[in-house]
């Protein structure tokens, strides 16, 4: 029977699941403390919250937020958890970031749109160029490109004629015999 202290970790926990874009899990297995705090302060500078969690009760949140699509195969081993609720690829970009400058860190995997990554997907997601909304335009640029093209091809014979109708409108109305 889980405890009150428990039941209310699993809610915030499932709480902060349901809010975030991306949960990054990661391993600290044999930080000390002064590293602890430095990982700490690195996570609020990159705008992240960062909790030290159990893997039941995590396990249990994302199953409350119907996250069918994680792998609970995640859920191993000593476990903390940096939560973004703003851009996935700048969380991405600091975890990965501190995980390749650690002795001790390592990267496990990340919950984003109710599935798991893997550690070389989250490496991957922090090495977009110029982050989430950079990635945003440039898909838009993706799209736009060709749509504007067919649009041009479309429109075409019907503004050329319309050209050519207000040429024969202005030569009739100039009162000049047309040159035949």
């Amino acid at each position: 029977m889980p405890t009150q202290v428990k039941t209310e970790k699993i809610e915030e926990l499932t709480e902060k699941l349901s809010r975030s874009s991306v949960a990054i899990l990661v391993q600290t297995q044999g930080l000390n403390v002064k590293d602890m705090n430095e990982l700490r302060s690195k996570m609020r500078a990159a705008k992240l919250e960062f909790h030290v969690t159990k893997n039941t009760l995590l396990r249990i949140a994302a199953e409350r937020n119907n996250m069918t699509g994680v792998d609970k195969s995640i859920f191993n081993g000593q476990t903390a958890v940096a939560f973004s609720y703003d851009d996935e690829v700048a969380a991405a970009k600091a975890v990965s970031d501190y995980v390749r400058n650690s002795k001790n860190v390592v990267l496990k995997s990340a919950i984003l749109g109710g599935r798991s990554l893997n550690a070389d997907q989250v490496e991957t997601l922090g090495k977009l160029p110029g982050g989430k909304l950079q990635a945003k335009a440039d898909f838009v640029g993706t799209v736009q490109g060709p749509l504007a093209t067919v649009y041009g091809l479309v429109s075409a014979p019907l503004r050329d004629l319309c050209f050519v109708l207000q040429a024969r409108a202005d030569q009739l109305n100039s009162s000049t015999p047309a040159a035949e």
